[in-house]
């Protein structure tokens, strides 16, 4: 018997997995899993690629795929804040977060959903911008694409790739989803991290679709996650009540 696909937002890599232990609905069943920007998964799907049970960093794929009557359900997953990462020797309580994000001393670094910034990931870049009066192109020149970029780099094995990457990579600071911020403080415990100031604040709508035709475990599996047991997980690994 062929396994049920799930394909995920590179965001999940680690979150995933954890859910697959937690959720009771699932038992031993074996599952193929599949990684990547989101919107190169929709594309997939789009194109014909079987895909089971689809969680993306944008609700907007997978609404679109129910839309099409490619996926039979979906809804909000959940909400996933970019947050700040940075070393605990820098003193964000007396700098205050916009005036790091504007020094040009310091390494800034952005975790990104593509090959290419993402709309959400361009809406922070221009906020910083306008917050932090900066130039523009100064602020996009010194901001390294970390994941989604051209270098994507590979962490050691079990190694987180935020936490190695703030270690080894010469970045000061970085943008990433909250859930992944927490898993580079449990990685590196040099690290620390914290919510944006609202002017800058971007939030990640997460979305999850199931296909019509998805097997029971799989149904079970997208139900559970957006139960009660299912939420309180997601909030304890940063994702956070629509």
């Amino acid at each position: 018997m062929v396994s049920s696909v799930i394909m995920a937002a590179g965001s999940m890599l680690q979150l995933l997995p954890r859910l697959l232990v937690a959720c009771p609905k699932v038992g031993d069943s074996k599952f193929q899993t599949v990684f990547g920007p989101s919107s190169s998964l929709r594309d997939k799907i789009e194109n014909g690629q079987r895909c089971d049970l689809f969680i993306s960093a944008h609700s907007t794929h997978t609404d679109a795929l129910v839309k099409a009557e490619i996926l039979g359900r979906a809804a909000v997953l959940g909400l996933n804040p970019t947050v700040l990462v940075y070393r605990s020797d820098i003193d964000v309580a007396d700098t205050g977060i916009l005036q790091l994000l504007a020094n040009p001393s310091l390494q800034l670094g952005m975790s990104t959903s593509g090959l290419n910034p993402s709309d959400t990931e361009f809406e922070i870049l221009s906020k910083i911008s306008e917050a932090t009066e900066s130039d523009p192109k100064a602020l996009a020149s010194r901001t390294r694409l970390i994941t989604g970029g051209r270098e994507n780099p590979n962490a050691p094995k079990g190694r987180n790739l935020y936490g190695w990457i703030m270690e080894t990579q010469e970045v000061d600071l970085l943008l990433t989803f909250q859930s992944n911020a927490i898993d580079a403080v449990a990685d590196n415990r040099g690290l620390q991290f914290t919510k944006l100031p609202l002017p800058i604040r971007v939030i990640g709508q997460f979305g999850i679709g199931v296909s019509i035709d998805a097997r029971r475990e799989i149904k079970g599996l997208y139900d559970w996650l957006l139960s009660t047991e299912g939420k309180n997980i997601l909030e304890q690994n940063g994702l956070e009540r629509p």
